[in-house]
């Protein structure tokens, strides 16, 4: 099949998952704009969007003109909403799958949620859309509020693939070596990205009461997606508990790097205020690195409280609990992280999924065209352009 994909440049999920797509054969596209990362077995076309407005709409038309002339046998969005989103639905091209991230269609992951701007460009995306795949059973339901999605949509994993995604001690080292941990430091990493939503202060509080039984504890704190003045927040809090060395912010960790990182960890820690099913999630459990996790409804679909993750409520006392519980009971750990690891080949192994999702393709293309764009789609274009 020649698939043509949009999704941001900056998520390695889209593509990670484009990657295994042509791994099993296909022509993938990989359509964009800015930076993109290495993405080895696909082509990857992206252009600059200026922030000029008439440049801009240049860009788009443009943008929306390559589309088309690939001439794909369907188009893959990543992320229901957005610049991005508009530009792909206004190419017109059908079969149109649509995989909603989470924050496309929550509006809770937003300060001040969603503009009716934005809740219109993402509604039409789905609308749109001739399936419409989730990770979760929590965003199909979400979904339903949107407009009553749930007969076209499919929930698909995605996950990890445990060949990549597993304890390397070799890995370890090396990665101690890079980031200058001592041999004693017991490392609990925050993977998530770094901005208020995921609560990574509720990991800074917890530190003291951790390092009273465990004073070799060490939080390490990934920067992907990094939000400055949040970040500095959290610098400033850990100076002011006198953390010291004890928590440490080691920027943008690559993609390609995490199964080193995970295996660094002998916990990780994760406490968003709302979540789909992270891919962050799949990959520590994998790796077999216990997870300490905020209680979510949606983390039930992948873990059990207790044998594979544990779950807490939203304070620093309850995180700092759990974080010595796992630090301190080595049988603990062990159990946690084997089951872990055996629930991601039942719920996230991604080559299982890759297939699943072939064949909805197939499903897709055997049910011949679908209507062109919506054409309210290019005010929707012009008036995220101009924000």
């Amino acid at each position: 099949m020649r698939i043509a994909v949009v999704g941001s440049g900056r998520s390695v999920h889209a593509l990670s998952r484009s990657m295994a797509v042509a791994a099993r054969g296909h022509e993938v596209r990989f359509v964009t704009v800015g930076d993109v990362p290495p993405a080895p077995g696909i082509e990857v076309k992206t252009r600059p969007l200026p922030r000029q407005a008439f440049a801009a709409a240049q860009a788009a038309r443009s943008f929306v003109s390559d589309l088309r002339g690939w001439r794909p046998d369907l188009l893959h969005l990543h992320y229901a909403g957005g610049k991005l989103g508009t530009m792909a639905a206004l190419s017109g091209i059908h079969p149109l799958v649509v995989t909603v991230m989470g924050g496309d269609v929550l509006p809770e992951q937003h300060p001040g949620g969603l503009s009716w701007l934005e809740r219109r460009a993402t509604r039409r995306i789905l609308e749109q859309s001739d399936m419409l795949l989730v990770k979760s059973e929590s965003l199909r339901s979400a979904l339903e509020a949107w407009g009553g999605f749930a007969g076209k949509t499919r929930v698909v994993r995605w996950g990890v693939d445990p060949a990549r995604f597993r304890r390397d001690p070799a890995a370890a080292t090396a990665m101690r070596a890079r980031l200058a941990l001592s041999p004693r430091d017991r490392v609990i990493l925050s993977p998530r990205p770094l901005v208020p939503l995921y609560n990574v202060d509720l990991a800074v509080e917890a530190m003291p009461q951790v390092l009273e039984s465990e004073p070799d504890a060490l939080l390490l704190v990934t920067g992907y997606n990094a939000e400055p003045s949040y970040r500095e927040s959290l610098g400033r809090r850990a100076a002011a508990l006198r953390l010291g060395d004890r928590v440490r912010f080691v920027g943008a960790i690559s993609g390609a790097d995490m199964p080193a990182l995970h295996s660094v960890a002998e916990a990780i820690v994760s406490l968003p205020s709302s979540d789909g099913l992270p891919q962050s999630l799949f990959e520590a459990m994998a790796c077999e690195t216990p997870a300490v996790l905020g209680r979510l409804p949606v983390y039930a679909e992948a873990v059990t409280d207790g044998e594979s993750a544990l779950l807490v409520d939203h304070a620093a006392p309850a995180v700092a609990s759990a974080l010595v519980r796992l630090l301190s009971d080595q049988g603990l750990r062990a159990r946690i992280a084997a089951r872990a690891r055996e629930r991601v080949r039942e719920v996230a192994f991604l080559p299982r999924e890759v297939e699943r999702v072939e064949d909805l393709y197939r499903e897709l293309l055997a049910r011949g065209p679908r209507a062109a764009a919506n054409r309210g789609q290019w005010l929707d274009l012009a008036g995220l352009l101009l924000r």
